[in-house]
C-alpha cells in the first residue's frame, strides 16, 4: 500500500510539473514583433539590438547582439518616418517560433533624401524564460 501511494505521488508530481510548462500563442510573437516595429520607428538601436539572442542574426551582416549593435549605430542619422510589418504565417514549435511576413518602411535620410522600402522577412524567434521571446535571426528580402 505504501509502495503504491509512493508512486501516485511520484506520477502526479509529474504530471503537475509537466501541465505548469508554458503554452505559446502566435499573439506573443504578434506582440514582439511589434515591439520590434516600436524600435525601428523610434530609432531605439540599443533595444533593437537586444531584442536578438546573444548570438542572434541579423542577415547575414551582423551576428551577436555587440555585431547588431554596431551595424544598427550605422544608421544614427536617419529617422523613420512610418513602419509597418504584417504577419503572413507563425509556426510555434516548443520554444522556437518562425514568423514570415511582408514589411514598408518609409524613412528620411541625412541627405534629406527620402526611401520607401517595401520586402519580405522571416523572423526566427527563440523564447527564454528570463527575456521572452528574442529574435534567433531575421532575414528579410527587398521587393520592388
Amino acid at each position: 500500500m505504501r509502495r503504491s501511494l509512493g508512486w501516485i505521488l511520484i506520477v502526479s508530481a509529474f504530471l503537475v510539473l509537466a501541465s505548469c510548462q508554458h503554452s505559446h500563442s502566435n499573439d506573443e510573437i504578434e506582440a514582439a514583433m511589434n515591439k520590434y516595429d516600436r524600435f525601428i520607428k523610434s530609432m531605439q538601436l540599443d533595444s533593437m539590438a537586444l531584442l536578438y539572442t546573444t548570438d542572434g542574426n541579423l542577415g547575414n551582416i551582423a551576428h551577436g547582439q555587440d555585431s547588431i549593435r554596431r551595424f544598427l549605430a550605422t544608421f544614427k542619422d536617419v529617422k523613420v518616418l512610418a513602419m509597418s510589418s504584417q504577419t503572413t504565417s507563425i509556426a510555434i514549435v516548443g520554444d522556437s517560433a518562425t514568423q514570415t511576413g511582408s514589411f514598408k518602411q518609409t524613412a528620411l535620410l541625412t541627405r534629406k533624401d527620402t526611401i520607401n522600402a517595401k520586402g519580405t522577412y522571416v523572423a526566427k524567434w527563440k523564447w527564454g524564460d528570463q527575456h521572452g521571446w528574442r529574435l534567433k535571426s531575421m532575414i528579410t528580402k527587398p521587393t520592388p
